[in-house]
């Protein structure tokens, strides 16, 4: 670099239509940030040859270089740097690419609310100010190690500060990692959130599915990591039904020809696909591509017997049935809950593993929990208050997701759901626990 640090924090914009950049630019008027504009990922490439950026803000669609392709190369020259993308719903295969590739910290949804870009980006640059006190620090550890050699008739109070020093450093390099495994929440609850704004798809059926995945994976004593890949699995599990045709999203199974019920079983390896650069989802898209295996080899698309089946797919695929039934999908009459699991119980040992068929009747018979048992458990928006958290996810009525289960509410927080309540004309019901500023519990 050819440019020393500048004393107030640089942002780059980039995007191919001047209007968004002169937007942009308008947003940070008097704002304590120098501002660059660039038309193209190339121009912007060119411009942090020589300038230190803490944090850009880039388009996804742009001509010849798109957002992900831009950010992957902007994340090698200056990794510190805050990215973070724009882009619309629609996009999903592009930004699942661009979290992949282009390594973003956040997303933005076009139109973006201008309070709320500020917050996030004033949160980036808190994040770069972080990694960068971190280095400096971690690089006055090191010399004082070297001091630390030079001076041995006082080597113990060196040590003693020494370690006090790691022990900082320690304690922020936790922090950042905790932070980067929000930040990877964040991302599948935006896949969430695209399931439950479309109007082929359900969101309150994925919540259905995944909390009754998560209950028998309990009663079959499985490790919390299969739990939290049968969380996900759940959710996701109709993803890739945005690969088919529009027709074959919205029909229900019982109506299709066996044609169509052909093309619609290809599903799941769309949503491998979708998936696919997401490495560290692995065995979710596993659990994914297997849900229509059956256990006595008659399935789809491997025709894998008994346990050769991976055991999330078996329990997916008992559960996902399982709401196909209540929901109307899979037979022309509606089910009840014990109408349901006896329809699963006809196929116990054919189509679903014997073992999770058995832990569905207990789960059926002990009461089951569904994506809306909790929506008249809490408290209206005005009786918020700063230190509340969230003891469950907050939905709205289209089972979107509006805040995380475990999120501490803050001043602006609750504004932003009084806003919400006004702008939408709908009354939320808030599930909240007190807690101590020092309660650290972490909730599965």
């Amino acid at each position: 670099m050819t440019t020393p640090a500048p004393s107030i924090p640089v942002l780059l914009c980039v995007d191919d239509e001047p209007g968004i950049l002169k937007s942009l630019q308008r947003l940070f008027v008097g704002q304590p940030v120098r501002v660059l504009l660039a038309g193209s990922g190339q121009q912007a490439l060119q411009l942090m040859q020589t300038e230190k950026v803490q944090l850009i803000i880039s388009d996804m669609r742009m001509p010849q270089m798109n957002g992900a392709e831009f950010l992957a190369q902007a994340a090698q020259l200056q990794p510190d740097c805050y990215r973070i993308l724009m882009t619309g719903y629609a996009d999903l295969a592009s930004t699942v690419q661009a979290i992949n590739i282009g390594k973003i910290h956040r997303y933005v949804q076009k139109p973006w609310q201008n309070q709320e870009l500020l917050t996030l980006i004033e949160e980036g640059l808190q994040l770069f100010r972080l990694v960068s006190a971190n280095k400096q620090l971690t690089a006055q550890v090191a010399r004082q190690n070297v001091e630390l050699k030079a001076l041995n008739h006082n080597l113990e109070e060196m040590v003693q500060h020494r370690t006090a020093q790691l022990k900082k450093t320690l304690h922020q390099l936790k922090a950042m990692i905790a932070q980067k495994e929000q930040d990877h929440k964040a991302t599948l609850e935006v896949l969430y959130n695209i399931i439950s704004s479309s109007p082929c798809l359900s969101g309150e059926f994925a919540l259905n599915v995944s909390q009754t995945c998560v209950a028998l994976a309990r009663l079959l004593n499985l490790p919390r990591e299969q739990r939290q890949q049968l969380r996900q699995a759940g959710l996701f599990s109709e993803l890739g039904k945005l690969g088919l045709p529009t027709h074959l999203q919205l029909q229900p199974l019982h109506k299709m020809s066996p044609a169509e019920r052909s093309q619609y079983l290809q599903h799941p390896q769309y949503a491998e696909d979708i998936l696919a650069p997401a490495q560290h989802l692995q065995a979710v898209r596993d659990t994914i591509a297997q849900q229509y295996e059956r256990f006595n080899g008659s399935g789809e698309p491997q025709h894998k017997v008994g346990t050769d089946i991976c055991l999330t797919a078996r329990v997916l695929a008992v559960a996902r049935d399982f709401w196909l039934y209540v929901f109307q999908r899979l037979h022309p009459q509606p089910h009840t809950h014990e109408q349901a699991l006896e329809q699963i119980r006809r196929h116990l040992g054919t189509w679903y593993d014997p073992e999770v068929v058995i832990a569905l009747s207990t789960l059926v018979r002990s009461g089951l929990r569904t994506g809306n048992d909790r929506s008249s458990d809490g408290i209206s928006v005005a009786e918020l208050q700063p230190g509340m958290r969230l003891k469950h996810n907050l939905y709205n009525k289209k089972h979107l997701l509006l805040l995380p289960k475990g999120q501490q509410l803050t001043g602006p927080t609750i504004d932003s759901l009084q806003r919400y309540e006004i702008k939408h004309k709908e009354s939320l019901v808030v599930p909240v626990e007190m807690v101590s500023p020092l309660d650290n519990t972490e909730e599965e």
